[in-house]
């Protein structure tokens, strides 16, 4: 449920919240407000104004159903003052979501936002640097549900199969960012350090093969060839790869079908839901 800001709810949003909140099902409220334009033009005024919003939809959603789950929403960025468009891909946007996730944690609510955005029109180098630092800011600031994090282009207007493929890669990436460093004795590797002595390599020891996969990020598309053989192999550029790992998969991918056991409890749900709203369409 997007408020309209500054300070304002639309009736279209809220009748979908207060049927929503009614079947307790999750609502997100989640301004997008813009700094300089919708919202003050300094980041903290933003956040004051934004936090209003999202309270102001947090308290009617539980007047009508005490419980009923909600999340801390932002997609606010700045305006970009120039060319009067919204910059959902700029550094700001990243800080705006780390004060956010701070915020929801306050109201010990989880938290969504948006991150791997950009302005680019095309999977391009802009495109790169500013989904990475867009993406990688929300999710080190702990937020709990990240929108938008592939395949968006052009402010979010704009979807891209190759861009996808792409952004896949950088989320396996800032994923392994947020898990961190692991410091245990097994991962110190003292002993083994100890064992293998000066001189020594750690290719084929045991310990390399246990924490490998578990300690370092194997990417599927990126190139990590050296010169020679990269130019040998056709000197493939990240969007070529990925626009050729995009066609494949659209040719190739068959989706895992559901567990019958699953299926027929989620056509079991849907038929009781059905069933709430007549009864709720009559009131």
């Amino acid at each position: 449920m997007n408020p309209v800001s500054p300070l304002q709810q639309s009736r279209e949003m809220m009748e979908g919240l207060l049927i929503y909140a009614e079947y307790s099902q999750p609502v997100i409220i989640a301004p997008e407000a813009q700094a300089g334009a919708t919202a003050p033009v300094t980041l903290a005024g933003l956040l004051a104004q934004q936090n209003a919003e999202i309270l102001s939809g947090v308290v009617i959603t539980q007047l009508v159903n005490p419980g009923s789950p909600v999340l801390y929403g932002a997609v606010s960025t700045i305006m970009d003052m120039i060319e009067g468009n919204v910059a959902l891909g700029s550094v700001e946007t990243g800080l705006i979501k780390v004060a956010a996730a701070q915020l929801a944690r306050f109201y010990r609510l989880p938290s969504r936002g948006t991150g791997g955005t950009t302005e680019a029109k095309v999977s391009d180098l802009q495109a790169g640097y500013e989904k990475a630092v867009t993406l990688m800011m929300a999710s080190l600031a702990g937020i709990n549900f990240i929108y938008d994090a592939a395949g968006s282009l052009e402010s979010t207007l704009t979807a891209s199969f190759e861009q996808v493929v792409a952004d896949n890669e950088l989320c396996g990436m800032v994923a392994r960012a947020a898990r961190g460093i692991k410091v245990y004795e097994e991962t110190l590797a003292t002993d083994i350090i100890e064992a293998v002595g000066p001189g020594g390599h750690y290719l084929t020891h045991k310990h390399t093969l246990e924490h490998l996969r578990k300690e370092h990020y194997l990417p599927s598309i990126l190139s990590r060839q050296n010169r020679l053989k990269w130019e040998k192999s056709g000197s493939k550029t990240l969007r070529d790869v990925a626009h050729e790992e995009a066609k494949r998969i659209l040719k190739d991918h068959e989706p895992e079908a559901l567990e019958p056991e699953l299926d027929k409890e989620l056509e079991k749900t849907i038929k009781e839901l059905q069933k709430k709203r007549e009864r709720f369409s009559k009131v």
